[in-house]
């Protein structure tokens, strides 16, 4: 069954309880009293709050679990799960190129954002809408987030959702793929997160301190 299927079923077997018509009466009555604009806010916001309890219900159904999961956009990169992936991943690459950050600029067409920590990189690349940047084993990659994704993380097992800076962390090393030139390689765990249209990748340090990493990039 496909996910619209599964959808559609939901819809049909929905249950609305009867409501009493004393309620439904003063319900009315206050709506007419409310401004059109804030009616029209009112009723996005219900429509949301269903919406997120809809998929509340659904999460309990394996296929439409698994089909939610390979929805899952973060930026540029796009998340999809995977039966098993590799155990261990090699070193991060290093990021060979010497530019200044103001020919990456220049060269990407954005200003890159780095992680005041760290202080300068030692290696900088860029082309256009992507900069690069490494330092001693760490790795951040940032690019301008488009319609297709510049990504695909073939990942396994669970992702982390960090609320406090909207990032999601990748536990488990597994296959990153560069979507235009076919390129795969083994990625270690890696923090993701996208900002005023650029999604970041951080590769090469443990949860907490890519989580600081990025809560200090600017």
């Amino acid at each position: 069954m496909s996910l619209e299927d599964e959808l559609r079923s939901v819809g049909r077997s929905a249950v609305i309880p009867p409501v009493d018509d004393a309620l439904k009466a003063t319900v009315l009555t206050r709506v007419a009293d409310i401004p059109v604009r804030k009616r029209l806010r009112d009723r996005w916001r219900a429509f949301l709050a269903g919406f997120l309890v809809l998929l509340a219900g659904l999460a309990l159904t394996p296929p439409v679990r698994a089909a939610v999961a390979e929805w899952l956009r973060i930026g540029g990169v796009q998340a999809q799960p995977v039966g098993s992936g590799p155990s261990t991943a090699p070193p991060v690459p290093t990021v060979a190129g010497h530019l200044s950050l103001e020919q990456a600029a220049q060269t990407a067409g954005f200003t890159p954002k780095l992680p005041r920590e760290l202080g300068a990189p030692t290696g900088v690349e860029a082309s256009k809408g992507f900069v690069a940047t490494s330092w001693n084993g760490i790795r951040l990659e940032q690019f301008q987030s488009g319609i297709e994704p510049m990504y695909i993380k073939q990942y396994y097992g669970t992702i982390d959702y960090i609320s406090d800076i909207n990032a999601f962390w990748f536990k488990t090393p597994h296959d990153l793929v560069l979507v235009d030139k076919r390129i795969v390689r083994i990625a270690g765990p890696t923090l993701v997160w996208e900002r005023n249209g650029v999604t970041f990748r951080l590769e090469g340090v443990d949860r907490a301190r890519a989580v600081a990493l990025a809560s200090g990039t600017s």
